[in-house]
């Protein structure tokens, strides 16, 4: 009986661990989940209302929909946009993270999907930045865009 104890509280103590480090899929789930591929931007903007970042300077409501940060990338001839679905405040300098964003990936004005796993696969399909595997990536563009003395 003890060593089936001991077995349970291993996996338990493991699960756990696994959990909290683990970053979480989708922030804001129960929010997010009636959105889905297909659906229209205007309908997701519905859903998630009005975000939390403000534009701190004019140039900054070009990177805002609705409150959300956005980026946009074009591949393979289409422009893809990314809305950053996120709860708490903050700024739009904030760096992108799993804890704090959920993605949402929008193709000519429609839901392609959401949420990391998703997004991991098609950001490396399409070839647009994933900041969570981008991390390098992003670090050295910043580095060439900073002039050297």
């Amino acid at each position: 009986m003890q060593p089936a104890f001991v077995r349970f509280a291993a996996f338990a103590a493991i699960a756990a661990l696994v959990t909290a480090c683990g970053p979480s899929d989708v922030v804001g789930k129960d929010k997010l989940d009636p959105i889905e591929g297909g659906m229209p931007i205007s309908r997701v903007a519905e859903i998630i209302g009005k975000g939390p970042l403000t534009p701190l300077q004019p140039s900054d409501s070009l990177r805002l929909y609705n409150g959300f940060r956005t980026q946009i990338f074009l591949a393979a001839g289409s422009q893809y946009r990314v809305i950053w679905y996120r709860e708490e405040a903050g700024s739009i300098e904030d760096a992108i993270t799993r804890e704090r964003e959920t993605p949402i990936l929008i193709h000519a004005d429609t839901v392609v999907g959401k949420g990391w796993s998703f997004y991991d696969d098609k950001a490396q399909e399409l070839g647009i930045p994933n900041p969570y595997r981008d991390r390098e990536r992003l670090d050295s563009i910043s580095r060439a865009q900073t002039p050297t003395s």
